[in-house]
């Protein structure tokens, strides 16, 4: 078999380097993703030398994986089955790259891809490597052939080395503006993430807006989230939601990848990501993610923002357990309250009742007339008794929903006030719960020391917010009068917490309003700038 020997000039060989440079590089000026770019190069380059083959490989920002990107002029050996025998397997070039063994354009004479072809080569035997290089970093490889044993002379590998340089700068170049433009992506993604987390504040809700993030925000295609039992007195890592698996009991894994047969993989076949979420130097929580493998350079990027965003959630799952043990002692200061409040007005109230009722069975059986108006006087205390009972016992089993105005009419209902609500309800849930609780204890205050004034509730819409008022016509009180109840207290906590405001207008003899005022946050502003 005859040796290999310089490839003689074609008619197209002798083009303008000056030229082909212009067209390779008009090319990737107009074309912003390299892929695309390179397949509208290819045919010209080649055209452009005289020559009939070409295809390039692209590393990955890992510097190993090899992805197939573009080509032309494909004999069918090598275009089979989109193009496998050369997505597959690794080969002599790609080798000698990473050695660092190909440092220029060179002729390559025993292509291994070409030997292992099976089918119609069309009569390629040899092909040019060129490298792409950027500051020492492998980029990628350009590979052009044509049919024939002839090898690329000076000239021709010279102009390949050019462009290489070209491509590898335009490679460079849009790879730089892909990571700014996912790492901006990315920080968008993960400030709506930590947003939403915000307003979460129990476990489930955490584990509901994270799994919702890891897919929306991030682009997961499995996420799962684990949570250390011991924070609530069960042994184990529970899953949440659980999806029918029984709880880890192996310690929880370091930062990292782990495979399918690991117990905190999420699922699928490929490799997750798994993130442990720490709360001071204690591991409250894993994170399992499985990111789209085939997009190596997207993971890169998002690999930071990813352990930032496991910090913030380990900061709300802090939040929610320290609100639960706020609602914790909060639930038992309220059942003091409540024994604290049947025993000095429903039982007093009952005890007095007693008496009386008990003064009017002498009265009626010693015949006096004034045993009649004993007997009417005990059935009104009884009746303020049981008012105020169910007032509450109302408290103790609070509304089947968080909208506010059922809840309310619930209330009135109960006690029998009146309302008046044509309001809308706030979307957060928080703001919901404390306006009602408010309402809940400025009514039972109005049946407690004025049981017989009316009651009335109005809540209105003001400012981009509501307003809600509770009046009494009762006996009323000095506001700055130091008082031995917490109900008082206890509202003007619930206003701060939801960034309201509270007023209460009252004078002896006079009744008493309890109103409080909510805006949503930027509510003022934006009003102000219309």
């Amino acid at each position: 078999m005859p040796s290999p020997h310089p490839v003689a000039a074609s008619p197209n060989a002798d083009a303008s380097a000056v030229a082909i440079l212009n067209q390779v590089a008009s090319a990737l000026n107009e074309e912003p993703d390299v892929a695309a770019a390179m397949n509208r190069v290819l045919p010209r380059l080649t055209a452009a030398l005289g020559l009939h083959t070409a295809w390039m490989f692209l590393f990955q920002s890992d510097g190993r994986t090899v992805a197939q990107i573009a080509s032309t002029g494909l004999p069918p050996a090598l275009a089979e089955s989109r193009r496998r025998p050369l997505r597959q397997g690794t080969c002599f070039c790609q080798d000698a790259f990473r050695a660092g063994h190909l440092t220029r354009a060179v002729n390559i004479v025993e292509c291994s891809r070409l030997r292992n072809a099976t089918g119609d080569t069309g009569r390629l035997v040899l092909h040019a490597s060129v490298p792409l290089t950027s500051k020492a970093k492998p980029l990628g490889i350009l590979n052009v052939a044509s049919p024939g044993r002839d090898l690329f002379g000076r000239d021709v590998l010279a102009v390949l080395s050019a462009v290489g340089q070209q491509v590898a700068v335009a490679v460079e170049r849009t790879r730089l503006y892909r990571d700014v433009d996912r790492r901006a992506v990315a920080l968008t993604g993960l400030q709506e993430a930590v947003a939403d987390l915000q307003t979460a504040h129990s476990d489930e809700e955490v584990a509901a807006r994270v799994i919702a993030a890891a897919h929306a925000r991030f682009g997961a295609r499995r996420a799962a989230l684990w949570l250390d039992g011991s924070r609530h007195g069960r042994p184990g890592w529970h899953r949440v939601p659980a999806g029918g698996r029984t709880p880890v009991q192996a310690p929880p894994p370091a930062a990292g990848p782990v495979g399918p047969d690991s117990p905190w993989h999420p699922g699928t076949a490929h490799p997750a990501e798994v993130l442990p979420l720490s709360a001071g130097t204690h591991v409250i929580g894993v994170l399992s993610l499985v990111l789209d493998p085939r997009d190596r350079d997207r993971q890169a990027a998002l690999r930071p923002i990813l352990h930032a965003y496991a910090t913030h959630i380990a900061l709300a799952l802090a939040n929610a357990d320290l609100l639960a043990e706020t609602e914790r002692l909060g639930a038992l200061e309220e059942r003091q309250r409540l024994a604290r409040e049947l025993h000095d007005a429903v039982s007093q109230e009952l005890f007095s009742s007693t008496l009386t009722l008990a003064a009017a069975e002498r009265l009626v059986a010693a015949g006096q007339a004034e045993g009649r108006g004993l007997l009417t006087q005990g059935r009104t205390q009884v009746q303020h008794a049981l008012a105020e009972l169910r007032a509450l016992v109302y408290e103790l089993a609070p509304p089947d929903d968080d909208r506010l105005a059922p809840a309310l009419h619930r209330l009135a209902e109960a006690t029998g006030a009146h309302l008046t609500c044509d309001a809308q309800d706030p979307d957060r849930v928080d703001v919901r719960r404390a306006l009602y609780r408010i309402a809940q204890e400025a009514v039972h205050n109005a049946l407690r020391h004025a049981p017989r004034a009316p009651i009335t509730m109005r809540c209105t819409d003001h400012g981009g917010g509501l307003s809600l008022a509770i009046t009494d016509t009762g006996p009323g009180f000095t506001p700055g009068a130091q008082s031995k109840g917490l109900g008082l207290r206890h509202m003007r906590e619930r206003a701060d917490a939801i960034g309201a405001r509270l007023t209460i207008a009252s004078r002896p003899g006079a009744g008493t309003t309890v109103q409080v005022d909510w805006r949503p946050p930027g509510a003022a502003e934006e009003e102000a700038s219309r």
